[in-house]
């Protein structure tokens, strides 16, 4: 009876071909637009899954830009750079634009953003020295005022130098801090796989009830040194305010590369708000002030 019942369950096998969409030819528009900086389109075509290049040039590319409803370039994409840079686009703050990639053989692409107006940062405290995970920190208040009539999308980025007599740079750190405020704890999702997820210093006001708050951060010590002879070191504190759709472009971005790592998970959709395609529109401005550590000798 074995041997007739394994015949029997032989006799029904089937391949199975299991066929994976290969993926690419979409149209990708990215621009990064931050106020009073030069405007930057790239413009390519996606590639499949299994390809080793990160993106597919375009050669009969165009790129349309409108300010506030209204056309204000139309020109060919350059197929061999990877931006198209249009320093006469004036970038400002309360602007919105609208930004269309295509190709003369047909595909089509656009996405469109506001850009934010500059937070107001009110100031930097240094508070008191600790230590953090066993390492000599020191903590600092970040003040800045938050509209109320809006929801609001923020970036806090940290960075250390050391500039000599002459102000040349001697040294320069993006600061990995730590970041223990309420703000930067994850929406919803405390206590997932994903509570541990730096989200690179990005939050939203959603809990912040008054006209100003004061963001808690420790930075490392080692950030910190001392400056040498005739040397100052500078900490910036720079606070970006981002729109909507790039705040959630770069914590999905950040959820994917964290997601790479684990063994087994579904698979993480990127934010994008291109209409026929693939990529991002985002606006952003920045405040910044700064910390100065003097050393000796220094005038």
């Amino acid at each position: 009876m074995f041997i007739l019942t394994m015949l029997s369950l032989a006799s029904c096998e089937s391949d199975v071909k299991l066929e994976i969409p290969s993926g690419g030819g979409q149209l990708v528009v990215f621009s990064f637009l931050c106020a009073d900086s030069t405007m930057k389109v790239h413009l390519s075509k996606s590639v499949s899954h299994s390809s080793v290049d990160d993106f597919e040039r375009v050669y009969d590319g165009y790129v349309i830009v409108k300010l506030n409803g209204m056309e204000l370039d139309s020109v060919a994409f350059p197929f061999d750079k990877t931006y198209l840079e249009l320093p006469s686009v004036a970038v400002r703050q309360g602007d919105r634009f609208e930004i269309e990639g295509g190709t003369l053989s047909g595909l089509r692409a656009e996405g469109h953003t506001r850009i934010p107006y500059a937070p107001q940062l009110i100031g930097v405290d240094s508070i008191t020295e600790t230590i953090t995970d066993n390492i000599p920190s020191v903590n600092y208040e970040v003040e800045f005022a938050d509209p109320r009539d809006e929801a609001n999308y923020y970036q806090l980025v940290i960075t250390s130098e050391v500039r000599d007599a002459d102000n040349k740079i001697k040294e320069f750190y993006n600061v990995n801090f730590f970041k223990d405020d309420e703000l930067f704890y994850i929406r919803d999702q405390e206590g997932s796989l994903l509570g541990g997820i730096d989200f690179l210093g990005s939050f939203s006001d959603y809990i912040i009830t008054e006209e100003r708050y004061r963001i808690k951060v420790c930075v490392p010590s080692f950030y910190l040194a001392t400056p040498g002879e005739n040397e100052r070191r500078i900490v910036r504190f720079h606070l970006l305010s981002l729109s909507e759709d790039y705040y959630k472009y770069l914590r999905s971005r950040v959820v994917a590369e964290y997601s790479y790592d684990l063994p087994i998970v579904d698979p993480i959709k990127i934010h994008s708000n291109i209409i026929g395609g693939l990529g991002l529109v985002g606006g952003m401005t920045f405040a910044s002030d700064s910390v100065v550590y003097i050393g000796n000798g220094y005038n």
